[in-house]
């Protein structure tokens, strides 16, 4: 089995090197905004799309140019790898028209945000240094191993500090794993408490509280976003502001990214299938309210369900995710009984006696039509 698995640690550049970071990063996104008028324009007059071999072809006629010789200082790779992200956003925005969704045109980047560049190739390793072409040898704090064969190296800028990410590709046996059903284990996202677990044949309930990263820092985010929007735009007390909130922001994605990755790591060690909802975080986002809309943001519930999918599948175990249209809530976990019920309704009562909780109610009805639809899968294999 073949996996990519990426690797990322903390840049220490020297002041100059973090400067030709800037100067990389800003070309990367002039060329692709470049690309992006052009492809603009050319379909306006000649309703025609340029390809990414046109679009790489003008790089050359660029350099030329008195007004873009700066670009002979960068790489050339880099350029092209941008102009290459810029065709997969028109491929995704065909795939998205096709399906009739919300095709979501590419946009032109902003300076200072996603500052990033990518090399194919011609980077080096050596220690706790890395060789960056037309950079030189950059110190990075080395916390674990490389493993696997390095496709891609990508330097991105998050808040004040930069950070290198190793796209590996690795190859692993394929797992023999031992499903043992006793170990199922169904779960049930919520607000009120991040999620409600059922687990193995006695369903027994386990809670897990929401951190509400974002509420419980809510005060100090109005203060720090109040200072900016009072500072003159691009002063340099605007460019101070505005780095205290970015650095507060990016504390509160790594408490997110940290929480949802040992919360994962915990479940897949102690369950063989893991059963789940399947959730429209999109359609939810845009049908709540701004206040539901900031708590489901806040829960991050895709993070979380993406890093149990992906843990499951390296270690040979199940992942079973419901359809968005079985009724976790209505059906009775005793009886098979369904009844609507308001969302006000938090308790379960059903006409054979069963009462519990609402969520303690669909972590079963979770679990158990993951244990039938894994033997169904069994079945027909």
């Amino acid at each position: 089995m073949i996996i990519r698995k990426t690797f990322r640690y903390r840049l220490k550049p020297k002041q100059k090197q973090k400067q030709m970071f800037f100067n990389f990063a800003g070309a990367c996104r002039w060329v692709y905004n470049f690309g992006l008028a052009s492809q603009k324009a050319n379909y306006e007059i000649f309703e025609k799309n340029l390809t990414c071999f046109d679009l790489n072809n003008l790089l050359p006629l660029l350099k030329r140019e008195e007004e873009t010789l700066w670009l002979k200082d960068v790489h050339s790779q880099i350029l092209q790898q941008s102009l290459k992200d810029l065709h997969q956003a028109f491929e995704h925005f065909f795939r998205r028209v096709r399906k009739k969704e919300n095709p979501g045109y590419p946009k032109f980047k902003k300076k200072g945000t996603g500052d990033s560049f990518r090399y194919p190739q011609g980077v080096l390793l050596d220690s706790n240094q890395v060789f960056l072409p037309k950079i030189g040898w950059v110190k990075f704090k080395k916390s674990r191993e490389i493993e696997g064969k390095i496709k891609q190296t990508t330097v991105i800028r998050e808040a004040k500090h930069w950070y290198v990410c190793f796209s590996c590709e690795l190859e692993l046996e394929d797992p023999k794993p031992l499903i043992n059903e006793s170990t199922v284990l169904g779960i049930d996202m919520g607000l009120s408490r991040f999620a409600t677990l059922a687990k193995g044949a006695d369903n027994y309930i386990e809670e897990i509280e929401n951190p509400r990263f974002l509420k419980n820092s809510l005060k100090k985010l109005r203060i720090l976003s109040r200072n900016l929007s009072k500072k003159t735009m691009r002063s340099s007390n605007w460019r101070k502001a505005k780095a205290r909130l970015q650095v507060f922001q990016a504390k509160l994605k790594n408490c997110r990214k940290d929480y949802a990755h040992k919360l994962s790591t915990r479940l897949v060690k102690n369950h063989d299938i893991v059963g789940v909802e399947s959730l429209s975080i999109q359609s939810l986002l845009q049908e709540s309210t701004s206040l539901l809309s900031r708590s489901l943001a806040d829960a991050a519930w895709r993070r979380f369900l993406n890093f149990l999918q992906y843990k499951l599948k390296y270690t040979g175990k199940v992942f079973v995710e419901a359809s968005r249209w079985f009724p976790s809530t209505q059906l009775c976990s005793l009886c098979d009984n369904r009844q609507k019920m308001d969302l006000t309704e938090r308790i379960y009562h059903c006409k054979c006696g069963n009462v519990m909780g609402r969520d303690e109610n669909a972590a079963i009805n979770i679990k158990n039509i993951a244990i039938k639809e894994y033997k169904a899968a069994g079945m027909t294999a």
